[in-house]
């Protein structure tokens, strides 16, 4: 039940990063939802060094709902500005948002609570994984495993590159694990190279603390990159996971202490690996999609929510928080 409503609501959305494009559909969709259900409601499509030009003094916004994804946006950079102005925003602190921005810095905070998640090795740079070479620190059978290589601060798949030894000669594996790395490291000075998990992707959006029904995501083509993400037709969605009853309350349960351990606020969206016997957490996302084929929409429409009321009940809860009795905008 709403008990608390905002009645003007900025939404920020565009910016300048990789993901420029599905911001400004997750910015259209979340303004649209806003003025169906009456908010007083202006969107603004805002870059870097641009925001002190929004009118600010003259109509200050009751909260801001953070439609920006990657740099800028996710990063804990805009939040922190938000905060200097004394205005609320939807989601997550600057901390929590800047450490969940990082794949190395949040896997580091999951393993120490406990959260299972991926084995994987953090390179800050091309420098330290050439070092690191040259040491010999890495395993023996370093190359002889299948590997995810991610930037670490990049979102929607973006410069993740797949090096699968069975398909390259050994005497060419280290070669082209470096081909690899190269092109991750473009993205991202620190590069996340990360255990290959087999078996189902599935997420699971958290929202007011509880778990929403899991989605489980199965590509046409074999991996769930940027054109399956974002094409419509391309990925199968299955809502909830097909999964045993242990497996979803497993990942719920997960997912809710990755919420908490990483310190989110108002809503989040947990990606998991669910092999035969186990599952790990690969990351949290603070600002999930919101676009037509974005995954937490899926999710609250099975938990009974369109995509209108799911954006209300959002931003009435978030500020609802930050306007209570020793909250804090």
């Amino acid at each position: 039940m709403i008990t608390k409503k905002p009645s003007s609501v900025w939404v920020l959305y565009g910016g300048s990063s990789q993901e420029r494009e599905v911001s400004l559909k997750t910015g259209a969709g979340v303004l649209a939802a806003l003025k169906e259900k009456g908010f007083e409601a202006k969107g603004f499509d805002v870059r870097p060094g641009q925001l002190m030009s929004l009118p600010w003094e003259n109509s200050k916004p009751d909260i801001v709902f953070i439609a920006l994804h990657g740099h800028f946006g996710e990063d804990g950079a805009l939040q922190g500005f938000l905060e200097a102005q004394g205005v609320a925003y939807v989601g997550s602190g600057v901390m929590s948002s800047a450490i969940c921005f990082h794949k190395g810095f949040s896997k580091y905070v999951l393993n120490v609570a406990g959260v299972s998640v991926p084995k994987s090795f953090d390179f800050a740079g091309e420098e330290h994984f050439l070092a690191e070479t040259r040491r010999g620190t890495l395993p023996l059978d370093f190359y002889e495993k299948k590997w995810f290589i991610k930037p670490a601060q990049e979102g929607s798949t973006i410069g993740i590159e797949r090096y699968d030894p069975s398909l390259i000669e050994p005497f060419n594996r280290e070669a082209e694990f470096y081909r690899k790395f190269q092109v991750s490291v473009k993205y991202c000075k620190d590069v996340l190279v990360e255990e290959w998990i087999e078996g189902a992707e599935v997420t699971v959006p958290i929202f007011e603390g509880r778990a929403m029904p899991s989605v489980e995501i199965r590509p046409k083509s074999k991996f769930y990159d940027y054109g399956s993400k974002y094409t419509a037709g391309e990925t199968e969605y299955i809502c909830p996971a097909e999964l045993n009853e242990y497996q979803l309350q497993e990942i719920a349960d997960m997912s809710i202490q990755a919420f908490h351990a990483l310190k989110c606020s108002d809503y989040g969206r947990v990606d998991l690996m669910v092999s035969k016997n186990k599952a790990y957490v690969l990351e949290m996302n603070t600002l999930p999609g919101m676009t037509p084929t974005s995954l937490l929409p899926k999710s609250a429409a099975v938990a009974g929510m369109d995509y209108a009321t799911f954006v209300e009940r959002l931003v009435c809860v978030s500020y609802a928080r930050q306007t209570a009795a020793g909250g804090s905008v």
